[in-house]
């Protein structure tokens, strides 16, 4: 399962296995409504997910939540922002499912020997290759907030999930309450819409199955 971090993309089995004396990696486990860290924390290490369902909330001083993002590929990071500066957290990380998860210390990554030097060049470059992903993914959540009204906000997002499954009809990854905390925007008011662009033959839907007309 290690193999499946990205940070290791492009590595062979042997070549990972001889760094594992020095990134020094640590597996843990998590409990469905555990929080991993929270808003304010140090994070010193980057995690990376082997199994379960991670999500990245926002919650403002009034307990207004905002979906950062929610994370269920196994492999994928998180944390690589903060443990690179050593900064404290400003979201909470939740697990929302029971969760796998492996840590390598940032500081280890940074310090391998000088008989490593390539596979120290190989984890450079992956890690840049993360951490610009998870800009565009940034970029693309606020090109969705940044439109003027609620049914904007709707249809910019799903035409984005139609995109990404390669057809009209596709299961969007969040529940209801996800998309809206997602989008910030109020669910009863999303809801609404979404009954009004089913009623105006734009969208068809049911649970997480949605249709682009």
């Amino acid at each position: 399962m290690i193999t499946k971090c990205r940070i290791f993309e492009g590595m062979s089995k042997e070549e990972i296995e001889s760094l594992i004396p020095y990134l020094k990696p640590d597996f843990r486990e998590y409990k469905k409504g555990e929080y991993i860290y929270m808003a304010g924390d140090y994070i010193k290490d980057i995690f990376f997910l082997l199994e379960g369902c991670i999500q990245l909330i926002r919650e403002d001083s009034s307990g207004a939540r905002s979906l950062i993002a929610q994370y269920t590929m196994p492999g994928t990071s998180f944390c690589e922002t903060f443990a690179s500066v050593k900064a404290q957290s400003s979201i909470n990380y939740y697990v929302k499912t029971n969760s796998r998860i492996m840590t390598l210390p940032y500081k280890n990554i940074m310090s391998l020997p000088l008989s490593a030097i390539q596979l120290h060049l190989k984890l450079s470059k992956n890690l840049i290759s993360i951490l610009a992903n998870k800009a565009n993914n940034t970029f693309t959540q606020l090109e969705h907030v940044s439109k003027n009204n609620i049914r904007k906000k709707i249809f910019s997002y799903l035409s984005t999930q139609r995109i990404k499954s390669g057809k009209n009809e596709f299961v969007i990854p969040i529940n209801k309450t996800e998309l809206a905390d997602f989008l910030f925007i109020n669910r009863s008011a999303m809801t609404r819409e979404l009954a009004a662009m089913k009623k105006d033959k734009l969208i068809n839907f049911k649970g997480k199955k949605f249709k682009i007309l």
